[in-house]
């Protein structure tokens, strides 16, 4: 990096101003320290880069992690029973973690540890890892300081771009000044830049093309986009929210009462609120008011368990080794501050900056503007403690655990001890190669996600980077007013059309051409700055994706500088993209390789971790939609390695013999990288329309497949006689001796039908659980047979029946005719039938095995001692065998 300092002398009558302004020439310019910058920063000195210079408008690295506090992780999750989740939840962690996001996790969990006693010592309802914010920036920091040690990387802090250099449609350099002022007194000049900042503010200094809001359906067909804009305030976006650290202190410390603070602002924040103002009258309709419990009694604190206390706990202090409790306050009942319909002080003094700076979408505000803002969130935020201290503190019976005796963190160093940044979720959306849809990646077994089930993606993107996974996550967006007060008056937050939480994304990847701008040369995307639309960008926003991307986006940027191409080029460059993927799985000394395919079972420790990911990511792979886990250790098919060897064109000379799936893929990647890329090239019929299918480049999302344009639709997948849940016609024929109906009193049963309502074992009616299970049954009313109705177990269980010796077909149906039932297990005699069994809502699975009963009695094994998940039996059939 080299460094000249200029001296601008600036007439300005009567007296001349002088002006220092340091220029900087480098390599990489990342502007914004936030996880997705410092993440590129890393993986690009890694890379080999000898000059990088990171310009961020604060003091601290880590973003969402630290400067604006979110202290909980959220990280990629879908449905299925494999990763860490609350039992109540859906969803599941969806990939092992892997790359920088998990050498960061690894480092903060041992701090956690050592200091605390556990690396996960919040037990939050909300996630498994929590952290303190100054303590994650010290890890942060202690990742990225080698390479500033070294040289490779500079960090300027507290300065923000204000403007840029564009030459023929490629960005030079960017010009900053120190916050606080509008002078510029820096200048970097730089062969790429990736603008990683919080708002997008290279992307906007320098012209290149962007988007806010929400997205019209006619922009990218997305089945739940608005038809008509019309109707939706131009400032819409998902909500920020200042999120705050308290820690438990020595008595009660009540914060002073915020600026216009009121009580009714808060009806949603906990129970004892919503009881008192349900009368209040809004002027939306769709503002019901919900509540969660204040924080638990007197000894029963510790547990996992939804309230406000817990639901983000970061230190759960009974159980720590510091013996302090410190939370999270981050939830969307009453916290969230929606960006549109403004209050009115807060439109007051917007419009005093500029006409009409109230109507701006706070994308494109200057930052005066936003500070008006942030500054009405921050007491909005305050005004929850307040509350929260006072209001329910009065009301509530048990005062143990009050908030009354909580503090606000002193770590940030600011002079009102709340972080330095909003949360933010949604912000500016740069013009991209390609622009994410809804339908590439929305789950399509049913319209919301209670319907899911695993599987891959509709589409996987021919230049993938990494796996993605999440719901399509808005908060509340609208804002609603007391009808009679308006404006100037108390305010909650609601839910508007198709903008919430129902809709999930399957297995997805994320592609190079959505980092790269669609005209603009010299300029990477990252954080959220990156090509998707709106509704695509509320699921990609958790704190490992937006490590991804930066990740993504360093080694994009080496690659790129190595070979002195513009990253544009590469996508249609086979060896070049493939570059990118060796950075990002590169086995150095002390990194973790990071995932590309969405596997569920895929560790990065696993030996054959890199070929398999590779090989995936080169389309090599015969794997069908479901078939979510890869299952590296199992022997591999004859015919399954025959397939892959004529789709990797290795097949001359290469024998089979006894291996495991992944020991395959190992001798299969070797076999590629000794020959190259020849017999890969990505070949393009045009420069608008690579594959010549009618859809332009920009739209098309299989780059190199003709196809059709993608739309959203269900496929309704018929159900098999083996997921149906009927008794089919030749288990009739056979007439089992023995059929069991779990169910409850009032079924009527079926001819040769025997109810089983989960009594406990007697040897006079010959069959029974273990133990008394009588109000484990449920009852649905929703479809007929046996099928409607079953005795569960929340952790292992035993039944069984009275049988002779001998031989048996025991087939056995689970399921749930109205909520999916994720990670059921069962073994007869021993025998594994179902083991992680996932049954969407109203569909079922019938197993069968054929097991020889020794002790006069068919012992039948349901869930795991670990308990997490229902296992949910509808009925068993015994059929004697020879």
């Amino acid at each position: 990096m080299k460094t000249r300092r200029f001296v601008l002398i600036l007439l300005l009558a009567p007296s001349l101003i002088f002006a220092e302004v340091e220029e900087i020439l480098t390599d990489l310019l990342i502007v914004g320290a936030t996880e997705s910058g410092w993440a590129a920063a890393v993986q690009a000195a890694r890379g080999g880069g000898e000059s990088i210079t990171i310009v961020h408008d604060g003091k601290w690295y880590g973003g969402q992690f630290t400067e604006q506090a979110l202290a909980c992780v959220d990280e990629n999750k879908g449905v299925g029973k494999v990763g860490w989740g609350v039992d109540w939840h859906p969803m599941k962690r969806s990939f092992h973690r892997s790359g920088l996001f998990k050498e960061l996790m690894d480092k903060i969990e041992g701090q956690n540890t050592e200091k605390y006693g556990s690396p996960m010592p919040g037990k939050p309802w909300h996630g498994p890892s929590t952290f303190r914010p100054a303590e994650a920036e010290a890890m942060f920091r202690l990742m990225i300081q080698p390479y500033v040690d070294s040289g490779q990387i500079q960090v300027i802090w507290d300065h923000y771009p204000v403007g840029a250099e564009v030459v023929d449609s490629k960005l030079k350099g960017v010009s900053f000044a120190k916050l606080g002022t509008d002078k510029k007194n820096l200048r970097v000049q730089a062969k790429l830049t990736i603008d990683a900042s919080d708002w997008g503010d290279v992307i906007q200094v320098a012209g290149a093309a962007y988007e806010f809001g929400p997205d019209p359906a006619n922009r990218y067909g997305e089945a739940s986009a608005a038809k008509d804009l019309s109707e939706i305030p131009r400032n819409e976006m998902n909500p920020i929210t200042w999120t705050m650290i308290v820690e438990q202190s020595d008595g009660e410390t009540p914060i002073p009462k915020p600026p216009r603070y009121d009580d009714r602002n808060y009806p949603r924040s906990t129970g004892l609120g919503r009881k008192e103002f349900a009368g209040l009258k809004w002027d939306s309709l769709k503002s019901g008011l919900g509540g969660i419990l204040h924080w638990p009694a007197a000894g029963k604190a510790s547990s996992r368990q939804l309230s406000v206390y817990s639901v983000r706990r970061i230190v759960d202090g009974y159980k720590s080794k510091d013996g302090k409790t410190s939370i999270l306050l981050c939830y969307m009942n009453g916290q969230d501050y929606p960006l549109e319909r403004l209050p009115q002080p807060v439109i007051d003094a917007l419009e005093k900056t500029e006409a009409g700076a109230s109507q701006k979408n706070i994308v494109e505000m200057t930052r005066a503007q936003r500070e008006i803002i942030f500054q009405d969130a921050k007491q909005h935020s305050l005004g929850v403690l307040y509350h929260l201290q006072n209001f329910v503190h009065e009301r509530a019976k048990d005062k143990t655990n009050s908030f009354r005796s909580f503090h606000l963190s002193e770590e940030f160093g600011t002079e009102d001890n709340l972080p330095p940044k909003p949360y933010i979720r949604e912000g500016l959306r740069m013009k991209a190669m390609y622009m994410m849809r809804e339908q590439d990646g929305r789950n399509r077994d049913g319209e919301t996600k209670e319907k899911a089930k695993v599987r891959f993606a509709n589409v996987m993107y021919p230049d993938a980077l990494f796996p993605w996974q999440f719901h399509y996550d808005f908060h509340r967006t609208g804002r609603t007013y007391l009808s009679d007060e308006g404006a100037g008056g108390p305010w909650i937050d609601y839910q508007k059309p198709n903008r919430h939480t129902k809709f999930m994304s399957d297995r997805s990847v994320f592609p190079l051409r959505s980092l790269i701008p669609e005209k603009m040369d010299g300029l990477l995307g990252a954080q959220g700055n990156v090509g998707f639309s709106s509704i695509v960008s509320a699921a990609i926003r958790l704190h490992d994706q937006r490590i991804q991307i930066g990740q993504a986006a360093g080694a994009t940027a080496a690659v790129a500088l190595l070979a002195n191409v513009q990253p544009r080029e590469m996508v249609y460059d086979r060896a070049k993209l493939e570059a990118i993927r060796d950075e990002l799985c590169e086995e150095r000394e002390g990194a973790i390789p990071a995932l590309i395919w969405p596997f569920r079972d895929l560790a990065a420790d696993h030996v054959n971790f890199v070929a398999i990911n590779r090989l995936a990511a080169l389309g090599v792979l015969p794997l069908e939609s479901r078939e979510v886990d890869f299952h590296p250790d199992d022997p591999a098919d004859k015919s399954w390695r025959q397939e892959v060897l004529k789709d990797s064109g290795v097949s001359e000379g290469f024998d089979l013999k006894p291996e495991s799936r992944g020991v395959f893929c190992q001798r299969v990647w070797g076999k590629i990288q000794a020959l190259g890329w020849d017999g890969f090239e990505l070949e393009r019929k045009s420069k608008q329309d690579a594959d010549g299918d009618g859809i332009l480049d920009r739209d098309d999302a299989l780059l190199f497949t003709p196809n059709k344009p993608i739309v959203f639709k269900i496929v309704e997948s018929k159900p098999t006689p083996d997921t149906d849940g009927i008794p089919d016609g030749n288990l009739a024929q056979n007439k089992p001796i023995h059929f069991y109906n779990f169910c409850g009193p009032q079924v009527q049963l079926n001819k040769g039908e025997i109810a089983d309502m989960g009594q406990a074992f007697a040897e006079g009616r010959g069959f029974g659980w273990e133990r008394d299970l009588g109000k484990n049954y449920r009852v649905r009313g929703r479809v007929d047979g046996p099928r409607d109705s079953f005795v569960f177990t929340r952790g292992q269980d035993m039944w069984q029946c009275s049988l002779e010796n001998g031989r048996y077909r025991v087939t056995v149906c689970i399921g749930d005719s109205v909520h999916g039932q994720l990670g059921q297990n069962i073994l007869i005699e021993g025998k594994v039938v179902a083991k992680n069994t996932d049954t969407a809502a109203g569909q079922f699975q019938e197993m069968t095995a054929i097991v020889e009963v020794r002790d006069n009695h068919l012992t039948v094994t349901l869930g795991k001692s670990a308990g997490g998940s229902n296992t949910a039996i509808n009925w068993l059939a015994i059929e004697k065998l020879p």
